[in-house]
This record gives C-alpha cells, structure tokens and sequence, in this order.
C-alpha cells in the first residue's frame, strides 16, 4: 500500500484497512504509531484518500494476567484515535486477550433467534425442511472461521453454542427438553460443534498438505520430515510448536497440527478434498 510503512503489516479487505504492529514494549509501540500513521495519512492525502478517524479505533493484544491498563495515546492528524477491548475484523469479533467470549456471544443471540424460528416451523414442516433451515440459519455461524476461535475453553462454548444446537436436536427429534441427544445427531447426520471444529481444521491440514492456501500459510506449519531426514514413524505427520501460555496453546499453529496428526492415515492420504471430505465426515458421525 504505502511504501515508507515498512514496520507496520497491513489486511486490507474491499475498504477496510487493519494495521499490525509487534512489540512487547508499549512505549516503543507508541512511539512508532505515531511517527508512521501520520506518514500514512500523507499517503492517503497525495492519492485523494481519506481515513474516516471517527471509526478508526486501535487495540493492544495482551495476555490474561496483564489486568493493568496502561494509557497510551495514539494520534492521526492532532485527532486521537479511540482505544477499544473489541473490534469487528472480517466477521469475527477479536477482543484483547483473545478469550473468543465476544464473538461466541454475538454469534450465539444470532443463533438463539433462528433457533425459536426453527421451533415455530417444526409445527407445520417435516423433518428434512427443518434440516435445510438449520444449514441456512444456524450452520453458517458455526462453520465461520471456527477453526480460528473454536478452540477456546470449552467453558465458554458449553453454555452458549453446544447447548443451542442441542436444543435445535430436540425441536426436531421432538424429544424432551433433557433428552440425551447422542443418537439424533448421528440420524440426523448432523455434526456436533466439536466435530464441525475438527473437520474444518482436518480441511485446511489438508489444503496446506497440498499446496492449496495462501503463500502467508506457508511457514504456519511445519511437517516433521522437514525437521530431519530421519525415516521415523511419525515423519508424515506435522510437528507440535511448544507452547507456555493458552493463547498460544489455543493458537491455529498449536491446534490445527494436533487435531490433524491424530486423523488415521487412511483419509489423511486421500488424493482429493472432495473424497477427503466425504471420508471425514462419515469418518465424525460414525464416531
């Protein structure tokens, strides 16, 4: 975008722009903001830009233990820019300590709403429509980017998302309010939340294994053959990053490697993503 930014990483999507900048210092953080947006806003002048400053926001991604909020003031044209805990950034809600707890609870009142809709129409449609509604109405929220926020605590998606779709299993089934659901998921051929997490992060292993993802995806993970050229048993599978803190932990490039070294080999070693899919989603309900 702008040549002389060459500390700062830019996201832009359609007329959406999202700087990043990476340092543990917060003074050095400051400091560098405010000596390179007043170089973008330069840039956006001289190609007859603006920058809407009343919606530009800034956030500081810290961990849990950090309580202690420090000031820190970040300037664009004399126009201090507002500090946030959240923002939107391409559909998902991204909060400070990235806990997930924002974004699970917008996405679960969506969800809520479209869940007393499917239970009106359960009085006048058969099971199948139901199944279509559910796939229109609730699946899409629970398939988007979930492999980036679905591997939370399980705490913050037993309450809220799981027990949701649950109570859409029973509206369908038309079982009591405390049925063991189990059984309906499978009849149904319906995925659990924790499956739908699993098939997704299997799904993008595997378009990684293929070279299928964007060249950003390229050094995210790490196939243990490229650590030595040891023939060992587990050379196929793709190496574990160590991590000390759950941010890390629950980070794409610790989970998605764990989930997908303990898929069988089997559908690992499918040679498209069409039968790799089928295989793996026979592979959930059956399991």
């Amino acid at each position: 975008m702008c040549s002389e930014l060459k500390v700062l990483d830019f996201i832009l999507f359609a007329d959406d722009t999202n700087l990043f900048f990476l340092h543990k210092n917060v003074e050095i953080i400051k400091q560098t903001l405010n000596q390179e947006l007043p170089k973008l806003s330069d840039w956006c002048d001289a190609n007859k830009l603006s920058i809407n400053l009343k919606k530009s926001n800034f956030m500081i991604f810290k961990p849990t233990q950090k309580r202690k909020k420090r000031e820190i003031n970040i300037d664009i044209n004399n126009c201090n820019i507002e500090r946030v805990k959240e923002t939107m950034f391409l559909g998902t809600i991204l909060d400070e300590i990235l806990s997930w707890k924002p974004h699970i609870s917008n996405m679960s009142c969506k969800i809520a709403k479209s869940v007393g809709i499917l239970y009106k129409a359960s009085f006048c449609l058969p099971t199948s429509s139901l199944c279509t509604l559910y796939y229109s109405l609730i699946d899409p929220y629970l398939v988007y980017c979930v492999s980036i926020w679905g591997s939370t605590y399980s705490s913050n998606l037993n309450s809220t998302i799981l027990k949701l779709q649950k109570k859409f299993i029973r509206i369908v089934s038309k079982s009591a309010y405390d049925a063991h659901t189990e059984l309906f998921f499978k009849q149904l051929k319906i995925l659990k939340f924790y499956d739908i997490f699993r098939f997704q992060a299997w799904k993008v292993m595997f378009l990684f294994k293929k070279g299928r993802l964007p060249t950003i995806f390229n050094d995210l993970f790490l196939p243990r053959g490229h650590i030595h050229s040891y023939n060992t048993r587990n050379a196929n599978s793709f190496y574990i990053f160590p991590c000390r803190t759950n941010i890390r932990r629950f980070a794409n490039r610790f989970q998605v490697p764990k989930v997908f070294n303990s898929l069988n080999s089997e559908i690992r070693h499918s040679t498209n993503i069409s039968l790799f899919k089928s295989k793996l989603r026979l592979f959930l309900l059956n399991w």
